[in-house]
């Protein structure tokens, strides 16, 4: 039974919005975002849950610990950026 979760994570009460997880991802999945909620004005968020290879480049570079990457081995269940329904294992 596949968990209901997103690939990647992000905690946007940590995140400060720096980019570096922006810049190391080889498949484009995050981007960031215009959010005045948050102390820097922007954040990063997953829009492109479909192309995250699980390589971690993201987790390992954020320096507040803000991306949380789910394991390889874990089935997860998510949308798309177009609203399909997605189940990947790896």
């Amino acid at each position: 039974m596949a968990e209901r979760r997103m690939p990647v994570e992000i905690d946007h009460k940590l995140c400060k919005g720096c980019g570096l997880c922006v810049h190391v991802c080889p498949k484009n999945v995050l981007e960031m975002v215009e959010d005045l909620s948050v102390w820097m004005g922007t954040t990063a968020k997953v829009v492109r849950p479909e192309n995250c290879i699980r390589c971690k480049m993201c987790e390992d570079i954020c320096p507040d610990f803000a991306i949380k990457v789910v394991d390889v081995g874990v089935e997860i269940t998510f949308e798309d950026s177009q609203g399909n329904l997605i189940t990947k294992s790896k």
